[in-house]
């Protein structure tokens, strides 16, 4: 896979483009891939799950691009334990 996502309604019709967190760090310049999981961690980006794979649409990339994202200042694990949890829990 390429890392884009050209996902289709059951009509056939085109739908959001998804993005890999590897293609949208690339297409967002300077930021790591974990960089982007600590902002998806802390609510700050919207995701798409398929399964385990974790995709950005290209309008939440856009949207980044041109809003840009908040500082992450002490961002500590155990500060979103409960997040973590709740996943476990599904």
């Amino acid at each position: 896979m390429d890392g884009v996502v050209k996902s289709r309604n059951l009509s056939g019709e085109p739908m959001a483009v998804l993005l890999s967190l590897d293609k949208a760090a690339d297409a967002l310049g300077r930021i790591s891939i974990w960089t982007l999981r600590k902002h998806i961690a802390v609510g700050n980006v919207k995701v798409t799950r398929i399964g385990r794979r974790v995709l950005l649409t290209a309008e939440e990339v856009e949207r980044i691009r041109q809003d840009g994202l908040p500082s992450l200042g002490q961002f500590h694990k155990s500060d979103h334990e409960p997040e973590a949890e709740r996943r476990n829990q599904l």
